[in-house]
């Protein structure tokens, strides 16, 4: 009898071990979050922090630990993983190693620009941004993974204040190649409560951590000075980013930031962007790549390829009422993700069931 129990358990398949690899990214590490509880297994998660050697890249570093500090390189002591999930070109190192340690063994998934081959992983996922030149184990998705928004407490006092329809400004920050132009943060704010004041409903305002402070007090004493409901939400304070999504009925959201982008458009609802401008350095870059490499994207990524790919299947435009919901469009990344684990668990859709993958999407 006890043969055969331990005969049976041996004929029973093992739930994989998964290791969701996180970094210093909220963004990033939410797209490995979403993979992974998308995939319906148990996953475990590993906050890695990295130290000096991290600027060395991929290509320098190989595959060894030796960019992550003690404590990090603790969390991967133990049993290897069969499957790694991770993001961002400091954990490629990581993996590698992982993989030779396993001798070829563990899996490994990487959402993002990994700045080495494909071939180095079993499946990479990237939105259309990365020069990442075409491979068998690349997928590319419109939008970045989202985790959708999760339902908690609502501030009913606050959502009485501020009735609907809601529309929702989200704004980014500069960055080393695009900049925010105040005026035209400041039409886009005026934008919307004009039609506030024509249309009935209100206006809420939100930052990002990248945001200038000036910009945020421009902001904070526009919406001040009308007479629609209109309000700014501190970063970090309530109602929370997540809930602001959810009740907004329509979302505009400066062209910066990929993540903001993609959660506005998961949420199914108008999305419109919100255009920026190049910097100096920004402009010089591309105008570069533009004439000595015109079919390539400017390094480390090209925003212009993301904008492009949005308008191309029609999930930006104008942020109007009455536009029907985005279709689902990360669910083939999902599928491929569950080929290569080979897990019987049962999928947890970003966004509820699968939907229609929608137009142009390999």
């Amino acid at each position: 009898m006890a043969v055969e129990a331990v005969r049976d358990i041996l004929k029973r398949p093992r739930t994989p071990r998964i290791w969701a690899l996180l970094g210093a990214r909220k963004g990033d590490n939410n797209q490995v979050l979403a993979l992974a509880e998308a995939l319906g297994l148990p996953f475990v998660c590993k906050q890695l922090t990295y130290n000096h050697w991290r600027h060395l890249g991929p290509h320098l570093l190989g595959a060894t630990l030796r960019s992550l500090t003690p404590g990090s390189r603790a969390l991967l002591s133990g049993d290897l993983p069969d499957l790694t999930i991770s993001t961002g070109h400091r954990s490629v190192a990581v993996v590698q190693s992982l993989r030779r340690r396993s001798g070829g063994r563990t899996r490994s998934i990487h959402v993002g620009y990994p700045r080495i081959s494909p071939d180095k992983f079993d499946l990479v996922i990237a939105t259309p941004e990365y020069p990442i030149r075409e491979h068998p184990n690349l997928i590319r998705i419109p939008i970045a993974l989202s985790r959708g928004t999760r339902r908690a407490e609502h501030h009913e006092d606050f959502w009485q204040s501020y009735p609907a329809p809601r529309r929702l400004l989200i704004l980014g920050g500069p960055t080393l190649y695009w900049r925010l132009s105040p005026q035209t943060v400041g039409r886009a704010l005026d934008d919307l409560l004009a039609k506030a004041k024509a249309h009935g409903g209100s206006v809420v305002v939100i930052g990002s951590p990248r945001t200038p402070r000036r910009l945020l007090l421009k902001a904070q004493e526009r919406v001040r000075s009308v007479q629609v409901p209109a309000t700014l939400v501190p970063v970090g304070g309530s109602p929370p980013y997540a809930e602001l999504l959810e009740w907004a009925d329509t979302i505009s959201v400066t062209a910066d930031s990929v993540a903001m982008v993609s959660d506005a458009i998961s949420t199914g609802k108008p999305v419109e962007l919100v255009p920026i401008q190049p910097t100096g350095a920004g402009w010089a870059v591309m105008a570069l790549m533009d004439r000595v490499r015109p079919s390539e994207h400017a390094p480390p990524h090209d925003l212009r390829a993301f904008w492009r790919a949005l308008k191309e299947r029609g999930l930006v435009g104008s942020a109007s009422e009455g536009v029907e919901p985005v279709p689902d469009l990360t669910c083939s990344a999902v599928s491929r993700a569950k080929a290569i684990v080979g897990g019987s668990g049962k999928s947890r859709s970003m966004k509820g069931p699968p939907r229609s993958l929608g137009k142009g999407l390999p």
